[in-house]
């Protein structure tokens, strides 16, 4: 277990070096020069280059990134060009916002999907097996920003129930009612793309699942059909369903970006798209590093929950 655990933490080293190192050279190459943005275009060339030493933009691409490196292992992650302020600063500012977008969603897609797939399940062929499968394919079909378009001219415009722009979003322990109200249709428009890959997979699982002996055995024995449902047929069915999840979580990163600048919240999803723009190395590295490290230990969890969920499954890690 010791040995497998370093070889993932090893994996997740060269996973983090790869990809920041990506960023970098992508912000470099992409047009823009940081110095003229924060001067103007009038600046005088003498200060533009003095500006330019000042941000360390003068020096070659690798030896600003092996800086920032050594300096991001001793968790220091650099400042802001354009505000002074440390990234660090900036990510703990948007990064709750993100994560309660992100876990809204998830509870939402399974509280909508593990009902309808036990219901299609247990009657196959059915009215409700039909239209959850449509259904499914609907939203499969569906870009997250249509979907937010739709949600927000039904419950926003017509309704009037809840906001389209989500700016001032108060915390959860100051009016959790109001933050809750604000927050849904996001959360919904990320959610129901999530429902449609739940409900098929851990459909066809149970569908399988209700075929084994012991299932049988139970129902021979007089079991009840919730009983058996919800102790011995759910959990060995949810191997797959724990696998999106895990997988799902780059698809979540992807889907806030969209879902927080089309609702304007003040997310990581925002900050990393304005990073980009301004070409923030040190701001948009530091994000992309947490998404990264987050990413990796999210499936290296679901990895350990293998032999939970289903004891006849040793751990996956390898």
């Amino acid at each position: 277990m010791t040995a497998a655990i370093v070889r993932r933490l090893l994996r997740l080293a060269v996973i983090v070096l790869i990809v920041t190192f990506t960023t970098f050279l992508l912000l470099d190459a992409t047009p823009g020069d940081p110095a003229v943005w924060k001067l103007g275009i009038n600046a005088d060339p003498e200060l533009l280059a003095q500006t330019r030493a000042e941000l360390g933009l003068d020096r070659p691409l690798l030896v600003r990134y092996l800086d920032w490196l050594g300096d991001a292992a001793r968790l220091d992650f650099g400042e802001s060009f354009f505000t002074e302020v440390s990234s660090w600063t900036l990510i703990r500012r948007a990064l709750p916002k993100t994560i309660e977008l992100m876990v809204l969603a998830e509870i939402m897609a399974l509280a909508i999907s593990v009902p309808l797939a036990i219901a299609a399940a247990r009657r196959p062929g059915s009215w409700i097996d039909r239209w959850s499968s449509g259904s499914a394919f609907a939203l499969l079909a569906l870009p997250a920003f249509i979907l937010a378009l739709y949600l927000s001219y039904v419950f926003a415009v017509r309704l009037g129930w809840f906001p389209t722009i989500v700016t001032d979003l108060p915390g959860l322990n100051e009016d959790p009612l109001e933050n809750l109200r604000q927050m849904f249709l996001p959360a919904l428009t990320l959610a129901l793309n999530l429902v449609a890959v739940y409900l098929r997979l851990l459909r066809s699982d149970l569908i399988d699942t209700l075929q084994e002996d012991y299932v049988m055995l139970a129902q021979a024995r007089g079991l009840g059909d919730r009983r058996i449902m919800w102790r011995h047929v759910l959990r060995p069915s949810s191997l797959n369903l724990t696998t999106a999840i895990g997988l799902n979580v780059a698809g979540l990163i992807g889907g806030a970006l969209i879902v927080e600048r089309f609702f304007a919240i003040n997310g990581i999803g925002q900050l990393l798209i304005v990073s980009i723009v301004g070409k923030e190395f040190f701001v948009a590295s530091a994000i992309v590093l947490l998404l990264t490290v987050a990413y990796v230990v999210v499936n290296f969890c679901v990895d350990l929950l293998y032999s939970v969920l289903d004891p006849r499954i040793r751990s996956g890690i390898r």
